[in-house]
């Protein structure tokens, strides 16, 4: 099982991370013991900081699913804003080493260190249990956006050796031949996330790694508009338009929600595109 694979990845990675911080000895700790015993207390000092920090990121990337904000940018200053609370629990309930730190002050840098580690922990597990999944799948690659459980679809369209062209697939969009086929459609929108393309279908979500532009045009003459610099919105994924002042914001059949971008709402209305908006 993938979450399996994580977690002793990066279970893995803490013992590493534990026995390089634990040969540096930093914070004034090389004095104090031998490497191994070293090693280990970092490693308990670590794990603390993992029981704490793992859970945010978990936090951060469902925020980010539900509100489309940025997910590394959140990801990132959510983990650092992780440390403060760490610097209470250690100046609450921490050892001898932790007190000889000077409190709150003194904690806070090792809380912050602490936390960014197990970030990019996270992150090196997740690139690493992509590179299994994808050498288990050479037909249909699987790699996977930071921090980000769904999976990632990079394969190209199926095409037609003689002609080099996407093959016909009965009025099927092209970009739907790269989804899985658990995949519940139809498409409804299209969503841009840094360097890959989240597809929504009426019940089911997953990230294509390639340009929204590019996304679009595989829609091919699927009716639809971009609503948005990161959304593209089909016309019968629409369920309703719900006005706030200027603003316009479409809510999908799916239940998600596309904001429109102000300076396209007049265009948009011209064309009918938003003609099922409420005041």
């Amino acid at each position: 099982m993938s979450w399996v694979r994580r977690g002793l990845l990066e279970l893995w990675a803490m013992v590493i991370l534990a026995g390089i911080v634990g040969f540096l000895g930093p914070f004034g700790t090389y004095l104090d013991a031998e490497f191994p015993a070293r090693a280990w207390n970092w490693f308990t000092h670590l794990m603390g900081a993992y029981v704490l920090v793992r859970p945010t990121i978990w936090l951060l990337i469902a925020i980010a699913n539900a509100t489309s904000l940025p997910r590394n940018a959140l990801l990132f200053w959510g983990v650092l804003l992780s440390s403060f609370p760490l610097t209470l629990v250690w100046v609450w309930g921490g050892g001898v080493f932790f007190h000889a730190l000077g409190g709150f002050t003194g904690i806070l840098p090792l809380a912050l260190l602490s936390a960014v580690a197990i970030l990019v922990v996270v992150w090196w597990a997740k690139r690493i249990d992509a590179q299994l999944s994808d050498g288990h799948q050479p037909h249909r690659d699987r790699i996977a956006s930071f921090a980000d459980d769904t999976p990632v679809r990079a394969a190209a369209p199926e095409r037609d050796e003689a002609l080099g062209e996407p093959l016909d697939d009965s009025g099927m969009p092209r970009l739907q031949r790269r989804l899985s086929k658990a995949f519940a459609g139809p498409i409804v929108a299209l969503q841009s996330e840094d360097h890959y393309v989240r597809v929504h279908g009426a019940g089911s979500s997953e990230l294509l790694l390639m340009r929204l532009r590019d996304a679009i045009a595989e829609m091919d003459e699927c009716p639809g508009q971009q609503v948005h610099r990161s959304w593209w919105v089909a016309r019968e994924g629409i369920a309703s338009v719900e006005s706030d002042g200027r603003n316009r914001v479409i809510r999908l059949t799916n239940g998600e929600f596309a904001p429109v971008a102000r300076d396209s709402i007049s265009s948009l209305e011209r064309q009918g595109f938003l003609k099922t908006s409420s005041s």
